[in-house]
């Protein structure tokens, strides 16, 4: 049975699968990144840990919307109320 939030519930474990692969492929590279003694494999590491971390963060304020889309499908929240991520540097 189809109900309001099943469509945004689908979407949300398929971010979750994402977001597991790409903390997944963090670790890989750091343990190459920790273990290479190779520049030229050190760098093609680093480049991947951040390719994936970027991946996480994506997938992360995806999951983030389709919940709050969610919320305000069901009628938990306003819809002029819509959770935002918002990045910024430290």
């Amino acid at each position: 049975m189809k109900t309001i939030s099943s469509d945004y519930i689908k979407e949300i474990k398929a971010q979750i699968r994402v977001i597991n692969e790409a903390l997944k492929r963090v670790q890989e590279a750091e343990k190459v990144q920790e273990t290479t003694v190779n520049a030229r494999e050190y760098e093609k590491a680093k480049n991947e840990a951040i390719d994936a971390s970027l991946d996480v963060m994506a997938a992360l304020e995806f999951a983030v919307t389709s919940a709050s889309n969610m919320g305000c499908g069901t009628g938990a929240y306003d819809i002029k109320k819509f959770h935002k991520v918002i990045e910024t540097t430290l």
